[in-house]
């Protein structure tokens, strides 16, 4: 495929701020069931208005926790699939509206394609895709089928993300010229031993980016910064240039080498974005979250604070940033955060994340987040690496809007 098809196809049209039909009640069908999907049955059947209708795994012990979760909270049982072929009857199940994709990275794309043309919404773990070609695939599909296609950064619905969000769009930070957002987690011990939470598939994690030095999992940092910047909703990601550190470390079954990715991104505008991945190097967590405008300056790792004109070299820290925050908190996090703590503890984003879903989906609104961001954020996945195999060579970024980015007049995440 091209990767630069500015001209979409004849009759399709864009589908920025994408309305579809109310669903009363929306039927969930999940694709994988691993230890992430079994703490989305787990909130999904917590949101009210859905029904879980069909569950599918390679693995049987799989199926049968995630039916017993549906089933011991009063459910009705869902159909079930294991075999190969599994995901195709999912998608093309009568009883789904939805299909909820927790499969490898490798596979995202295809089975949200497959679902995509068989008239049904698609909700997917991150990155929707691992090639530039998979991204446009994606959009042209979704663009097509006039069907929902959102993949599911649980990064963007943090709090203090949220309400830094909800500070830009009310101007407190004027413009925000420059940003950064990484994914900086030293997990070695965790990957290498295959077992977070009871895994029982092959580390395919471990096997792609052993083979691989760009970025392959740039959304987490990426999200948050691109939404703060209104990313093809006033302004697009233009060239990228990345470089990744040599590797270190033994490479064989389980084992990372270690490398650290870097990549600037100039967007439309001439704004910038530094973008971060090393999960291979001691390192404390931190996704960096760096906000730089005209009129403040925001960060949350290591620590979280601010700076405002007119004192604009002042650190605004400890209690003093916390009051801040709490009088400018995102709705989203007043609406959803208590029960999301309640149910899911520390994990709580990921029940605003679902939360969000169902209800637009229920009232015939856009969602958070479109076709257009899976595509953005992950076809750096290919990019970095195409950048950084040149010696960091300029890469430009395709519009998957074509020409759109500029055509949104609304902000993201709007109540």
């Amino acid at each position: 495929m091209n990767i630069h098809p500015d001209i979409r196809p004849e009759k399709q049209q864009n589908v920025l701020q994408l309305r579809c039909a109310p669903l009363e009640v929306v039927r969930i069908g999940f694709v994988g069931l691993g230890v992430r999907a079994k703490r989305a049955v787990e909130r999904m059947i917590h949101i009210d208005g859905t029904e879980i209708t069909a569950i599918c795994d390679l693995v049987e012990e799989n199926i049968a926790d995630a039916q017993a979760i549906i089933t011991t909270n009063g459910k009705p049982a869902a159909d079930t699939f294991c075999s190969a072929e599994g995901w195709e009857k999912v998608c093309t199940h009568d009883n789904v509206d939805v299909v909820y994709i927790c499969t490898d990275w490798l596979s995202h794309a295809h089975i949200a394609l497959h679902a995509l043309n068989n008239g049904k919404h698609v909700a997917m773990e991150v990155p929707a895709a691992m090639s530039v070609e998979d991204c446009w695939k994606l959009v042209d599909t979704a663009e097509r089928t006039r069907r929902h296609c959102i993949m599911l950064e649980n990064c963007c619905y943090d709090e203090f993300e949220l309400t830094l969000l909800h500070m830009v769009q009310k101007g407190i930070l004027g413009e925000i010229i420059h940003a950064e957002g990484s994914y900086l987690h030293d997990l070695r011990k965790r990957i290498s031993s295959n077992d977070e939470g009871g895994r029982r598939w092959s580390n395919w994690q471990v096997d792609f980016m052993n083979s691989h030095n760009g970025n392959p999992y740039p959304t987490h940092g990426l999200g948050p910064v691109a939404l703060a910047m209104n990313i093809h909703r006033g302004d697009r990601m233009k060239s990228i240039v990345s470089l990744s550190s040599k590797r270190v470390g033994e490479q064989g079954n389980n084992t990372l080498t270690g490398t650290m990715n870097s990549s600037i991104i100039r967007t439309e505008q001439e704004r910038t974005i530094l973008v971060q991945h090393c999960i291979s190097l001691p390192h404390p967590y931190s996704r960096s979250f760096l906000l730089s405008g005209t009129k403040g300056f925001a960060q949350k790792y290591p620590i979280p604070l601010m700076a405002l004109d007119p004192e604009g070299d002042y650190a605004i820290i400890g209690d003093k940033l916390q009051q801040m925050l709490k009088e400018h908190i995102h709705p989203f996090v007043k609406k959803y955060k208590a029960y999301g703590e309640k149910l899911c503890g520390r994990r709580w984003i990921d029940y605003v994340m679902d939360s969000r879903l169902i209800y637009c989906l229920r009232n015939g609104l856009p969602l958070d987040m479109d076709v257009y961001d899976a595509a953005e954020w992950s076809c750096l996945v290919e990019l970095t690496e195409r950048s950084a195999a040149a010696g960091g060579k300029a890469v430009e970024i395709p519009d998957f809007t074509r020409g759109d980015w500029n055509k949104l007049k609304c902000t993201s995440f709007a109540e």
